[in-house]
């Protein structure tokens, strides 16, 4: 942690500022954090702050135990991750991060804050509520430009905009549909924009997921009941089946342009250049997250409508997910 990051975070409970216990640790990779309100304490473990308020409710912990196993035990970065990242944020382009102060919602294993990192972000604050954080740290390790904290998006201990604090840019990648209520997600990110700020996100579709919704969310009741060293074993041999399908049926057929009477065509053609381990990964997150909302367009465009948002642009991806772009207007910021 470095310490400039002290002046923007504050305690989650109180909303005060947190200073720092000198006589506990060196303040970088260990030590402690005191509310200047409330006089709770927080503690800084392997150079990340931990400001996880209490009274989660039972699916954040539960996301959070299967995410955090996970992001541990599939933490590869991968040579495609660098595409889907832009893909994710079309049409937002690398040059638009340079220089700017960004949040990273949901950094899991921090493969998104390393290309914001890499494209120039001055500032860059990747936020997870589960142990994903320690795997981000790891992967962030040589870009001095970031700083991992471990809190709830919901309640995020930084500063916001009206309190002096805030972010040029706010991006959330499959992370709100995730959330016991996404639109409130989306609704605690945007007070962290600044007036001209944008946020960025990407969620799952209501659209054109029918399978997915009828029988991976079923599935799903009785996956998420596993220990999570158990399901890596169930979703071994779907892994071997989804990555079949997708190298043998789908990229064969989407070449020949016969692949689109098939369900999740776009999707499965997508994944037919990815790693069997990549692949298997995918198969473990659907498994693996105790509940998933699927988003409707009109849904998506309501929550950067009512969040008094500008320039709002939403867009499909591979026909099954929504990607949504909009900026706090520069004469004030956002409720």
């Amino acid at each position: 942690m470095k310490l400039e990051l002290l002046e923007e975070l504050v305690c989650p409970v109180s909303s005060e500022p947190l200073e720092l216990d000198k006589e506990r640790g060196d303040g970088v990779e260990t030590g402690e954090l005191v509310c200047t309100g409330c006089g709770l304490r927080w503690p800084i473990r392997n150079g990340i702050p931990r400001v996880v308020p209490p009274g989660l409710v039972e699916q954040q912990v539960e996301t959070a135990h299967a995410f955090g196993w996970q992001w541990q035990h599939f933490s590869e970065m991968h040579p495609e991750f660098e595409a889907q990242f832009l893909d994710w944020l079309h049409p937002i382009a690398p040059d638009f991060f340079h220089g700017k102060r960004i949040l990273d919602a949901g950094c899991g294993t921090g493969r998104h804050a390393y290309f914001a990192a890499k494209y120039g972000g001055r500032e860059i604050v990747a936020l997870d509520l589960s142990t994903a954080v320690e795997t981000a740290r790891h992967n962030l390790a040589e870009f001095e430009n970031v700083d991992v904290v471990q809190g709830d998006l919901l309640r995020p201990p930084l500063r916001t905009a009206a309190e002096g604090g805030g972010f040029d840019f706010v991006y959330s990648i499959g992370v709100l549909h995730h959330l016991p209520d996404p639109a409130a997600g989306f609704r605690s990110l945007v007070r962290y924009l600044r007036p001209g700020g944008t946020i960025a996100v990407w969620v799952y579709g209501h659209e054109n997921n029918g399978l997915v919704r009828n029988v991976v969310e079923p599935l799903r009741r009785l996956s998420t009941k596993l220990p999570p060293s158990l399901l890596r074993g169930l979703a071994l041999p779907l892994a071997v089946g989804f990555h079949g399908a997708a190298r043998g049926v789908y990229k064969p057929l989407s070449q020949r342009g016969a692949s689109r009477a098939l369900p999740l065509a776009e999707y499965m053609a997508s994944v037919a250049t990815f790693s069997f381990r990549q692949n298997y990964g995918i198969v473990f997150d659907q498994l693996a997250a105790p509940t998933a909302a699927y988003i409707k367009g009109p849904e998506l465009e309501r929550w950067f409508i009512e969040g008094g948002l500008e320039d709002v642009q939403l867009s499909q991806r591979h026909g099954n997910s929504w990607r949504g772009r909009g900026r706090v207007p520069v004469s004030g910021a956002s409720r």
